[in-house]
């Protein structure tokens, strides 16, 4: 399978957040429905440190309000180059426009919180953002999804349904 950098999209399902400047291009690979999502940031002066401390229950914290987003497959924060730079990664459905007008609409206060340590930051619902993105953003060279053609919505059917059936064959077992 072959993924190809794509344009960004135009859609209104929430107007929250400014549209990106005409000609900005989404450098993310596509692969299917799926689209990945990079960005190298400048961290500020002891920002890893605090990100550290800020991010260690992420995983338990963030899932209910990430879930209510309903786009984001995965997400990573790696921070490198000696506590001065960070590596925001994701993964997720649709169009580009609309994932950051999401996060702008949807949980922009979580958002804020998590980039708040990266140098010149404006804030996800600044019209900035757009051109803070396009400073910032990586295209990878590859991108590969297990399920390309496979929104979370419909993982998160297919996983219902499992567990359904998996129910149901234990109740005919007993």
């Amino acid at each position: 399978m072959n993924a190809t950098a794509t344009q960004p999209t135009t859609e209104t399902r929430t107007n929250g957040a400014k549209t990106p400047p005409a000609g900005m291009q989404d450098l993310g690979l596509r692969l299917g429905q799926a689209r990945e999502f990079t960005m190298i940031l400048p961290l500020k002066p002891g920002g890893a440190q605090n990100m550290r401390n800020r991010l260690k229950d992420y995983a338990t914290s963030a899932v209910h309000l990430l879930d209510k987003v309903a786009s984001v497959h995965d997400l990573r924060f790696v921070i490198f180059d000696n506590d001065t730079r960070l590596i925001f990664a994701s993964t997720y459905d649709g169009g580009f426009e609309q994932y950051i007008k999401d996060f702008a609409t949807i949980i922009p206060d979580y958002i804020d919180n998590e980039f708040q340590d990266c140098e010149g930051y404006p804030g996800v619902k600044s019209p900035e953002i757009w051109d803070y993105i396009a400073r910032y953003q990586q295209e990878a060279i590859v991108f590969y999804s297990a399920y390309p053609d496979a929104s979370v919505r419909q993982v998160w059917k297919g996983q219902r349904v499992l567990h359904a059936f998996d129910q149901l064959l234990d109740q005919a077992q007993s």
